[in-house]
């Protein structure tokens, strides 16, 4: 402690002590009034000052979380503006599906059109995603949910991907965890669509439509089929069949259909598909050209129908079936891509028409007869055995010719190595033992008219042509045949004989009533020898037929005017085929695609906003997931390429389900973020309330400390005179001196 080794005067001390006083005044004075604080450490008020620094300190806290909240406010917006823009890709979405009712046709271009829509469909869910995906903000994304993944697992899978004719396996829209039975079953026995086959002959005139066969197991196709008939009236007519890439062309003549006609028979078309489709109808140029829009060119399509079903059963025994009985546009199976919709997800595979009857399950079976002359077989069916895939063809010989009925009496059926009797008239037969399946036995119906038009035989002899004669003025047992050769196939013709002149020097008039004539003169057929006179026909379907005439000795006498009549059968030759396809028993495949959850839920993507210092007050806006999964919009691609009514209708409903859902979490953001709005407000203004209590501590009045710091400087002033004026008595001395 310093030592003030001068004595003052009490005087002088006193006013010397009131000037520093005045002077420390004055520098705090000055101190408040360049801070404008009238506390500025804690000595100058601890309990002012630590109150102050306190509200202070709170303050700042508001102003971060402010910085804060503004952000989770921008990071909702960010969010919101997403599903608005979702919203708008949902109306697209639901316009296209608009435009698919609009073309519910099976004609090939609606299919088409519908097709092409469904893929446009799928793009715009795929932009949803991304979407929703890109409207994160500062590392939060409001519109992809917890991340939460149901899913069909790697290995079931796999397991139905290798069931014959199946890929692609997976599920989509899966909303809870499920399993679906996969399996196929039928035995790809083929028809036609009754109404496409009744339309057909209406359209083109055609007439017994039979679309029959089984579906290859390396060939098959789901195509229907249709039939172009070009030809006007008066003109040859030609057929361009088609199925898929296969097309076969055959032109009927109208000498064709004229010789047919005059024998009683009728063209038939016939084909064989590589799929194992058969067609065949009946041509009547009289029929075709009495149908108008024949005049030119038509084409009509008979949709195919297979007998194969392919069938997802979930684990509640519910079952959902794309039928190849089914009508297209009715759940019909079809290549490529199968959908099969549940509550709780969608089974999806890609099906190859071409293998897929590998994994079916089926029991044997056996096909119509197909082929030109398949009406001669009625139905054919199994009875036993048959285990093994085959086809056979008939093979008939006629016998015993009816020439009333203008058919054999009886046939010889053989197939597969199998013969059997059949007499006319008769409605079926068994075959037993036919092909490799000697264990099976076929039930097969007849129509025995038919048969003649497979049957082959030889060409009549004398005997049986003899055995037709009709005598009108002559002595029949006078007059007989020795041989015919030549004659036209697979028909009968009817020859007359007219005898004129005498019997001497007879002339003999030969018609055989289709055109072909020939003439023998002066034959002596009252000679008392035999006689055998050879005819040889001109003109018409017999044209160079010839006939041998004998006579017994003095066969006639006198003047003659008789006539003799015989029909003649030429060779049969079988122009028609028939054959039936056996379809032995398949075990069948099956494999089961099972969902799980695969990827846990998390709320990484939830965004917590702090609204207080002290951590206690918080709002959470949980992450909305607007994407089109199972979890999300559960808007589901496309189902079967958009070729059935009915998945149109589902897409229109998941359509109009995610807009509720949209304004669902458009709501719950709107609700967070007006929140947040109010809670943004009242933390700016709270913490203006803070800074102005804290000022209320601590500021100084700036008027009055320059009121204070003029009073001080007088002070001052009147201090130092003071002490001058105390020092001014000590100066008396000085003058004693």
């Amino acid at each position: 402690m310093a030592n003030n080794s001068i004595p003052l005067t009490s005087g002088i001390r006193s006013n010397l002590l009131l000037l520093q006083q005045t002077s420390s005044l004055l520098e705090k004075t000055q101190l408040r009034l360049a801070t404008g604080n009238k506390i500025n450490t804690a000595l100058d008020g601890p309990a002012a000052f630590f109150a102050a620094k306190g509200l202070t300190q709170r303050a700042g806290d508001l102003d971060g979380l402010k910085d804060g909240i503004g952000q989770a406010i921008s990071t909702i917006k960010a969010g919101d503006s997403g599903i608005t823009a979702i919203e708008s890709l949902v109306e697209q979405a639901r316009g296209l599906t608009t435009q698919a009712l609009g073309s519910l046709g099976n004609d090939a271009n609606s299919v088409k059109l519908r097709n092409s829509l469904a893929g446009q469909y799928n793009n715009v869910l795929r932009q949803i995603d991304k979407l929703a995906q890109d409207a994160g903000y500062q590392g939060k994304n409001l519109l992809v949910g917890s991340g939460l993944r149901i899913d069909a697992t790697a290995s079931s899978k796999s397991a139905v991907n290798a069931l014959t004719g199946i890929s692609g396996a997976r599920a989509t829209n899966v909303v809870d965890a499920d399993t679906y039975d996969i399996s196929v079953t039928g035995d790809g026995a083929i028809t036609g669509n009754s109404n496409d086959i009744a339309n057909a002959e209406r359209d083109r005139g055609i007439s017994n439509v039979e679309v029959t066969g089984f579906a290859s197991t390396s060939n098959f196709n789901l195509n229907s089929i249709s039939i172009k008939l070009s030809g006007g009236k008066g003109k040859d007519k030609t057929f361009t069949v088609t199925e898929g890439t296969q097309t076969f062309t055959q032109t009927f003549t109208n000498a064709e259909f004229n010789a047919a006609k005059a024998a009683g028979n009728v063209l038939r078309f016939s084909a064989s598909f590589n799929s194992g489709t058969r067609i065949s109808f009946d041509v009547d140029f009289d029929a075709i050209e009495d149908v108008a829009d024949t005049a030119g060119v038509g084409t009509s399509v008979i949709e195919k129908n297979v007998n194969l079903q392919v069938i997802a059963e979930n684990e509640n025994g519910e079952t959902v079936t794309r039928d190849g009985l089914a009508a297209l546009g009715s759940g019909k199976v079809s290549n490529g891509e199968n959908a099969f919709a549940f509550d709780s997800g969608t089974a999806r595979i890609t099906l190859d028409e071409r293998q897929i009857l590998g994994a079916s399950k089926y029991s044997s079976a056996v096909s119509s007869a197909y082929g030109t002359g398949a009406p001669a077989f009625t139905s054919v069916t199994l009875s036993s055995g048959g285990t093994v895939d085959e086809t056979l063809s008939f093979s008939v010989t006629g016998t015993s010719f009816n020439y009333t009925t203008n058919n054999f009496a009886n046939f010889g059926v053989t197939a597969g190595g199998a013969s059997v009797a059949v007499s006319a008239g008769a409605g079926s037969f068994a075959l037993t033992g036919a092909g490799t399946n000697s264990a099976a036995t076929y039930t097969i119906g007849v129509n025995t008219t038919e048969l003649k038009l497979l049957a082959t035989a030889a060409a009549a002899g004398g005997t049986e042509i003899g055995n037709t004669e009709v005598a009108t003025g002559l002595t029949a047992a006078n007059f007989g045949v020795s041989a015919a050769a030549g004659f036209a196939k697979n028909t009968v013709s009817n020859l007359s004989f007219t005898f004129s002149g005498s019997a001497g020097a007879a002339t003999i008039s030969l018609s055989d009533g289709v055109g072909g004539t020939a003439t023998a003169t002066n034959v002596n057929i009252g000679d008392a020898s035999a006689t055998t006179v050879t005819f040889t026909i001109s003109g018409g379907v017999n044209d160079g037929a010839t006939f041998q005439l004998t006579t017994a000795a003095s066969a006639a006498s006198g003047a003659l005017d008789g006539t003799l009549s015989y029909k003649v059968r030429g060779e049969f030759t079988g122009e028609r085929s028939a054959s039936f396809d056996v379809r032995g028993t398949n075990a069948g495949e099956s494999a089961t695609l099972k969902t799980e959850q695969l990827v846990d839920g998390s709320d990484a993507n939830n965004l917590t906003v702090q609204l207080n210092e002290t951590n206690t007050s918080t709002v959470t806006v949980v992450s909305q997931n607007v994407q089109t999964d199972g979890q999300g919009l559960q808007l589901d691609f496309a189902q079967n390429n958009w070729n059935d009514r009915s998945d149109i209708d589902n897409a229109i409903r998941q359509l109009d389900a995610a807009k509720l859902k949209l304004r669902s979490a458009s709501s719950s953001l709107s609700t967070n973020s007006n929140t947040l709005l109010t809670r943004l407000d009242f933390t700016a203004a709270f913490s203006d309330v803070l800074k102005e209590g804290a000022g209320k501590l601590t500021l100084a009045d700036q008027n009055e400390e320059g009121a204070n710091i003029l009073t001080l400087q007088t002070r001052q002033q009147l201090g130092t005179i003071s002490l001058s004026l105390a020092n001014q008595a000590q100066q008396a001395i000085l003058r004693l001196f």
